[in-house]
């Protein structure tokens, strides 16, 4: 069986679409990883912008409660 180490060297020959699909496969095969809002959620939030009760924010403001 091949370790990280030895599959390293194939991943960095992948086009970048193929490096995306490889991340995006193990993120969503860990336990725990952070994949995003469901469904639900959008739905919860598109239906704030519809009613016009979404508090939106600028970029700027965004990295700075980011801390970037």
């Amino acid at each position: 069986m091949k370790t990280v180490t030895d599959l390293l060297p194939d991943v960095d020959q992948l086009s970048e679409e193929e490096q995306a699909g490889l991340a995006a496969h193990l993120l969503a095969n860990l336990r725990g990883a952070p994949l995003g809002p469901d469904d639900k959620e959008l739905a919860r939030r598109e239906a704030e912008i519809d009613a016009g009760t979404a508090e939106f924010i600028t970029f700027d403001e965004l990295r700075k409660a980011v801390g970037r």
